[in-house]
């Protein structure tokens, strides 16, 4: 007996199954009036759009799957998919919801909760988004990817502690996921309890898990590139961060500095992103490629066929990175920079660019790379072209002297709490601004006024303000008289800001790369009278800029000045010994 021909749908289907999306659809459009009455047909042509990037496509026939089948859980959640994608986080919260409403499955609900819960956190909507993650919890106590979510919504409002515990949890419960294990890493960084050696054992496990991602033929495969005489040198950068972006404004210093009559400048974008910095970016390069969607494995061997000769890693463990790329060798010399606070312990990273404060001698052991230490800072500003102009000094006008933070709230915790409340105490008056994402909701508000009220600070003394665009939040350092650093992990492009803006910046110098990035960026503008090496020198010198009003104001007027002229802004002058240093490895690596 003859067994029956499948149906389109179900070809169309298996075609979707093993990765041909672009069949799929043919097979669909081939046999349009065997499907398009039924929901499912809708959905898998909906999935199929999107995995060719088709989007519209894709939202419209999970929409017509749904006019057929109002209550259809799985196109809700394909929908919500699409749109958490695409941004439209209130869209996805509701789709989202509707999927919830169809689905009964213990471990189906936790997921949809999860992902509930991140499109709230991005919609600004808090208290729905923790309500889903206490849901998420309750039906998958062992879910790796619901303790991932919950670490990341902590992480963002400023509970350090819990943030660390959940990335932790996720971690071990799923020992082979990379990202896990980068989480739980790059939130360490902000414990008041981990040490350079700690976080350098974190990073060797995280670095394990990318480079079991990496093919071993792969890896065997690498043959280093000739360097033809009077060549210049080929450097690609690899980033997420070609745009507006906290490194992007340290990048731009990178890539304009760069001597072109020497060295052939490649700039390798991991995100599709771009903008009015890229573009500013693009005219100091040879070479711009987006590589978003290019796999680890086939952007290895583009690169190695490119003859790169120096690939330079701008991301280290943050969103975006390709660091397989560097496990698998792309390029004779391999550099990790700017983008993680210290060693990335990643199998053929050869060396790390640092300088005499963010990554002294004594931590040199920590680093499975070669340190390479810049002579004034680790990293260049460039001041962002829509930067207002210095606004007078506030407590001309107030009477009394503000005090501010525009740092991350995971940066808050208890040892900077203290710091501030001293602070407080040492000047009677002053008030304190803290200003970051959902700074004001009480989950993370009532924790830095209940730390600072058990010091002895009235509540009333500090406000807080919720995020803004970022030259609106340039121009709010006009109510900033004395921006505060917090410890131990300090400011990086928030700090540039905060002097770019006339505001003086005070930090407690630490052990950690992380501690130290405005000490760097302090000295390379020439105001070493703004590190303190202990406690009560961070107090003193809070004390003493608030004493005298007048003179903070002279400082405020001049310091972007000081600024422009100094190592810490010249770009050009920045990037001479990093050359020389590209050069030198360059020759040894082709040389051995």
């Amino acid at each position: 007996m003859s067994q029956p021909a499948p149906d389109p749908l179900t070809n169309a289907f298996a075609a979707y199954r093993r990765g041909d999306a672009a069949d799929c659809i043919d097979t669909l459009e081939k046999h349009r009036a065997f499907w398009t009455d039924r929901p499912d047909g809708w959905l898998v042509r909906g999935a199929a759009a999107r995995a060719l990037g088709r989007l519209a496509e894709a939202e419209s026939a999970y929409l017509q799957a749904i006019a057929l089948l109002p209550g259809y859980p799985e196109a809700w959640q394909n929908l919500g998919n699409l749109y958490a994608m695409c941004g439209k986080h209130e869209a996805a919260v509701n789709a989202f919801g509707k999927a919830l409403d169809g689905r009964s499955e213990p471990d189906v609900r936790a997921q949809l909760f999860t992902a509930q819960s991140a499109s709230a956190f991005s919609a600004g909507q808090i208290d729905l988004a923790l309500k889903a993650l206490e849901e998420a919890a309750t039906l998958a106590p062992d879910s790796a990817p619901v303790h991932n979510q919950r670490g990341k919504v902590y992480w963002e409002l400023g509970h350090t502690d819990g943030a660390i515990d959940a990335f932790r949890r996720a971690s071990a419960l799923d020992p082979a996921e990379p990202l896990y294990a980068v989480n739980y890493l790059l939130v360490s960084q902000f414990s008041e309890r981990m040490e350079e050696a700690d976080l350098a054992a974190l990073a060797a496990a995280a670095a394990r898990r990318v480079a079991q991602s990496v093919p071993e033929a792969l890896r065997d495969a690498y043959r280093p590139p000739a360097l033809a005489p009077g060549q210049r040198i080929r450097v690609a950068y690899l980033s997420s961060d070609f745009r507006q972006s906290a490194p992007g404004f340290f990048i731009t210093s990178i890539l304009e500095g760069h001597d072109r009559t020497r060295f052939e400048v490649w700039a390798l974008s991991t995100s599709p992103v771009t903008d009015a910095l890229s573009d500013r970016m693009k005219a100091s390069v040879d070479h711009w490629v987006d590589v978003s969607k290019v796999p680890v494995p086939a952007l290895v061997e583009w690169i190695r066929a490119q003859s790169i000769q120096v690939l330079v890693d701008l991301n280290g463990y943050t969103g975006g990175h390709r660091l397989g790329v560097f496990a698998a060798r792309s390029a004779p010399v391999q550099v990790t920079w700017l983008g993680y606070e210290g060693p990335t312990q990643i199998p053929h990273m050869d060396v790390f660019l640092g300088d005499p404060h963010v990554s002294p001698p004594a931590t040199h052991a920590c680093y499975r790379e070669r340190v390479v230490t810049l002579p004034y800072d680790f990293a260049c500003y460039t001041a962002p072209d829509y930067a207002p102009g210095v606004a007078p000094t506030p407590a001309l006008r107030n009477g009394f002297v503000t005090f501010g933070s525009f740092n991350k709230l995971a940066k808050v915790g208890p040892r900077t709490l203290d710091l501030w409340a001293r602070v407080l105490a040492a000047v009677p008056e002053s008030r304190l601004l803290i200003k970051w994402r959902h700074a004001g909701h009480p989950f993370a508000r009532n924790r830095i006024l209940q730390a600072l009220e058990s010091r002895g600070i009235d509540g009333t003394r500090v406000g807080f303000r919720d995020a803004s665009p970022h030259p609106e939040m340039l121009a709010e350092y006009g109510d900033v008289d004395v921006a505060l650093d917090p410890t131990p992990f300090s400011g990086g492009a928030t700090t540039c800001d905060a002097l770019w803006m006339g505001v003086p910046v005070v930090t407690l110098a630490g052990r950690r790369f992380a501690s130290n990035h405005t000490v760097s960026h302090l000295l390379a503008a020439g105001l070493p009278e703004l590190v303190a090496r202990d406690a009560d020198g961070y107090v003193a010198v809070c004390r003493n800029l608030a004493a005298d009003v007048s003179a903070l104001d002279r400082l405020r007027q001049s310091l972007r000045e000081q600024v422009r002229h100094s190592p810490l802004c010249q770009s050009r002058f920045f990037m001479r010994p990093v050359e020389r240093h590209f050069a030198a490895l360059v020759d040894d690596a082709l040389r051995t």
